[in-house]
């Protein structure tokens, strides 16, 4: 057994099932492999569908789990402590994975024995860049954070701010240093930017990753309320980081020069999103940071 893939679960049953269904065509040995699935205490199907899915993939080497609702921090961790793979990856439950995903990035390993972790980055189907227009403004604004030339060149190095490696929607990170740094921190309880805390301390400790131009599929649903909630995650999250990283403060503090930034950048449209993500992440940050004041 070399690679343990985790994937944590919540409300996303048909998502899931199409995440699990393009694991099963990885082009490794599926004997190298095993995957494993924490159900983050899902009230829809998902039991079913996992249950179904083992049933009908008695080859695999697959594990599911269940857990009381405590966010997907303790959901992966859970997996970690389970996995038996030397490298363990991640994708979410809402992504698709391409056939070589395994090979590509058990390769960067292999090319590169020194790094921590190999990763690459999602994107999303091709129509929704012409139907919803957040998805053509995280766009631009990766772009913007990591430079055109991440569409076709590697980066490897230790820093937090100039290497995308590190979403949890396609990486992989050896076992051992996961356990080293004690996995995710699992006083985030909600989805926002807990892979980025991770990635945060593996960079304080001089860690390398690997990034390669190397993307997922993200189906991941994008109506206004979704939006939204991704916004307020990460203002979250945000919060969080800079109380517990504060040289990360000026990254992620959701203050008006950033706002101002995108809207001297962009045009159009891209404005107005500007400003959703700036008001939302805003309410973010300000509800966890009541938050953290009443604990």
């Amino acid at each position: 057994m070399l690679y343990s893939i985790i994937i944590a679960t919540y409300n996303r049953a048909a998502l899931l099932q199409k995440c699990l269904e393009a694991l099963v065509k990885q082009s490794v040995n599926n004997n190298t492999y095993e995957i494993i699935v924490i159900d983050d205490g899902s009230t829809d199907n998902t039991k079913t569908i996992l249950e179904e899915f083992a049933v009908s993939n008695k080859n695999l080497n697959f594990t599911y789990l269940t857990q009381k609702n405590r966010g997907v921090a303790s959901a992966r961790n859970a997996g970690i402590d389970r996995a038996k793979g030397e490298i363990v990856f991640f994708t979410d439950d809402d992504c698709v994975v391409p056939p070589n995903w395994i090979a590509t990035l058990a390769n960067g390993f292999q090319r590169h024995p020194d790094v921590a972790g190999v990763g690459g980055w999602y994107e999303y189907p091709a129509e929704w860049h012409a139907q919803k227009l957040f998805v053509r403004y995280y766009k631009e604004l990766f772009f913007r954070t990591y430079g055109n030339t991440t569409i076709t060149q590697e980066i490897k190095n230790n820093s937090f701010s100039k290497n995308p490696a590190g979403n949890t929607s396609n990486m992989s990170y050896k076992k051992d240093i996961l356990n080293g740094v004690g996995g995710f921190d699992g006083k985030i309880d909600f989805v926002g930017l807990v892979d980025w805390e991770l990635k945060k301390r593996l960079a304080d400790g001089g860690y390398s990753l690997l990034y390669i131009p190397y993307n997922v599929i993200h189906l991941k649903p994008l109506g206004i309320k979704d939006v939204a909630k991704k916004f307020i995650n990460i203002g979250r999250g945000g919060y969080y980081l800079s109380k517990k990283h504060p040289d990360a403060f000026l990254k992620y503090y959701p203050a008006f020069w950033k706002y101002f930034y995108r809207m001297k950048a962009f045009r159009g449209s891209m404005r107005l999103m500007a400003l959703v993500d700036f008001l939302f992440t805003r309410i973010g940050w300000e509800y966890q940071k009541q938050s953290d004041l009443t604990q």
